[in-house]
């Protein structure tokens, strides 16, 4: 699923994105932004700066019998971003994204250099 939202995002399929996603959500990055329904978030991910996008997926873990899993990620769009997302799943779909994310303009590599 990661691999076809990265592929999605990254070819600003929004809607196939979002359709991941469940009705009603909890999805945050803490700080900036929360959205609770389908459709907030769709807007959120429409309103890209008509910039390109771009997303990779590196590592991630799923842990069946929870339906939990967690990814690090790169977000190349506006801003770049590095950071780690925890998502949790309800009957294939996504109920709750919780993005951990560092706004930078380095790539994955100088940024791991520090």
């Amino acid at each position: 699923m990661l691999e076809e939202m990265a592929r999605g995002w990254s070819t600003r399929d929004y809607k196939n994105v979002a359709a991941k996603y469940a009705g009603k959500l909890f999805y945050s990055d803490g700080l900036n932004y929360t959205f609770r329904d389908n459709a907030s978030l769709l807007r959120f991910f429409e309103d890209d700066d008509a910039k390109p996008q771009s997303c990779k997926f590196h590592n991630a873990l799923f842990d069946e019998s929870r339906q939990l899993g967690c990814a690090e990620y790169t977000y190349k769009g506006t801003h770049i971003y590095h950071g780690t997302v925890w998502i949790k799943f309800d009957d294939n779909k996504i109920i709750d994204w919780r993005e951990y994310q560092y706004r930078t303009n380095e790539d994955r590599t100088e940024f791991w250099k520090r």
